[in-house]
């Protein structure tokens, strides 16, 4: 055979070689995977990687065609609408994300804008405020998460029995005549408007749209109900409440009201995990609505998903299966039960935004869940606006801390469990 045949020859069979292998490779390998990225809300009690592993291993062994990636975030830059923007504009390998956990009191601006797109993924027993507050101009926008609120936590049932800010203060100084009696951080701009709403909204009991709190003008009756409680912090003097002692530091609260040294304190119902780090049983602690008005009226707010409008249908498609992954009973239950060392079962004390995990087994016969739980569904509640106020919380802040005695604190907001890990670690020096 000649030489040139030969290579032909031999050519034809490494052409075929390579091409069966391509195509064994192509069918080993599949049709390409979907790429999601998603931006977990960062500030929750207990491990934050052992929370992503848990999503991403559970979301992708059930779909495997989709490759989730989760994206962390600072809390700071979480409450920075250009920060929220950019994450929902820019091209996904430049910085930008599909889907963002962002607190529902941001979101309703991202809407306005046109950055995000309106939801259709539901669930039959989100609690009825949190779809309220994921709602803009009568349109859903958000995929409720996790529910939030401002509580009063003691282990005195009595004083979370206070109705009324005037009847707090009076159950608190007869619980605890001397010294600080009630610890909570107004410092933070958030938190303190956060109060001042929810001040507003409990000497009006029967309206159910807080928006004029955060877009009309700061009302002194409302400041003073708010400096009452912060009153309850005073010290020989001092008032770290106030001051910034416990600005970007929360974590001395939690030690000092387990030990006694304040009769209650205003938290969140996770603000349970960190009293247990410091020995708290949960069994004998009670927990209400913060009352800071009139009355005692419930104001909730929560994290939810909102995802940027130009998606393909591929990956909207892969959102929908996201949002429904997450919201899975099982889901649920490994996320809260994820909050010790590998293999303990503890709490992280977050609060579902679907009411019906609260009846699952380890929540129902877990006491002090169901406190959060009664809290949370109180008669009489509404939800904190999801409108504005990005734009409007400096200047309410600003004129809300005179009343208090206060001066605005500078820096970066930093999440609890960022203070707590940098507490402990401290505390091993």
């Amino acid at each position: 055979m000649p030489f040139r045949q030969q290579v032909r020859r031999l050519s034809t069979v490494m052409a075929s070689a390579l091409c069966l292998v391509m195509l064994a490779a192509c069918a080993v390998a599949g049709p390409q995977r979907t790429v999601l990225k998603v931006v977990p809300y960062p500030d929750i009690p207990g491990s934050f990687d052992t929370m992503l592993s848990i999503v991403e291993q559970g979301f992708e062994k059930e779909n495997p065609d989709i490759d989730l990636v989760l994206v962390t975030a600072s809390v700071g830059d979480m409450y920075e609408l250009p920060f929220l923007r950019g994450l929902l504009t820019n091209p996904t390998d430049r910085g930008g994300a599909h889907i963002v956990e962002t607190d529902t009191i941001m979101m309703g601006d991202l809407a306005l804008e046109g950055v995000i797109r309106p939801q259709t993924f539901t669930r039959d027993d989100w609690h009825p405020l949190i779809v309220q507050g994921t709602t803009v101009k009568g349109v859903r926008y958000g995929v409720p998460h996790w529910l939030c609120g401002n509580f009063l936590i003691s282990r005195d049932k009595n004083i979370t029995e206070a109705q009324g800010v005037k009847d707090m203060y009076r159950r608190i100084r007869a619980a605890k005549p001397q010294g600080p009696g009630l610890a909570g951080n107004y410092a933070g701009n958030s938190y303190l408007v956060l109060y001042y709403t929810q001040s507003w909204g409990q000497f009006r009991p029967q309206v159910s749209d807080l928006l004029p709190a955060i877009v009309g003008p700061v009302e002194p009756v409302n400041a003073r109900s708010v400096a009452v409680a912060s009153d309850l912090c005073i010290e020989n003097g001092k008032n770290p409440c106030v001051d910034g002692t416990y600005y970007n530091d929360f974590t001395p609260i939690f030690e000092r009201t387990v030990k006694g040294d304040y009769a209650a304190m205003q938290g969140f119902s996770e603000s349970m995990w960190y009293l247990m780090q410091y020995g708290a049983s949960p069994a004998e602690w009670y927990i209400s609505p913060l009352p800071v008005g009139a009355v005692t009226r419930n104001v909730i707010l929560g994290d939810a998903y909102i995802a940027r409008k130009d998606m393909a249908p591929a990956t909207a498609a892969a959102a929908e299966k996201f949002y429904n992954y997450m919201m899975k009973d099982g889901t649920y239950q490994s996320i809260i039960f994820s909050g010790g060392q590998p293999g303990q079962k503890v709490p992280r004390y977050l609060a579902p935004a679907r009411l019906g995990i609260f009846a699952l087994p380890d929540l129902k016969n877990d006491i002090y869940y169901q406190r959060v739980f009664a809290a949370m569904t109180s008669q009489g509640g509404t939800n904190y606006p999801n409108l504005f106020v990005p734009d409007n919380r400096d200047r309410i802040y600003d004129q809300v801390m005179p009343y208090l005695n206060g001066t605005r604190q500078v820096g970066p907001r930093k999440g609890l469990m960022q203070q707590h890990m940098k507490r402990m670690k401290d505390m091993k020096k």
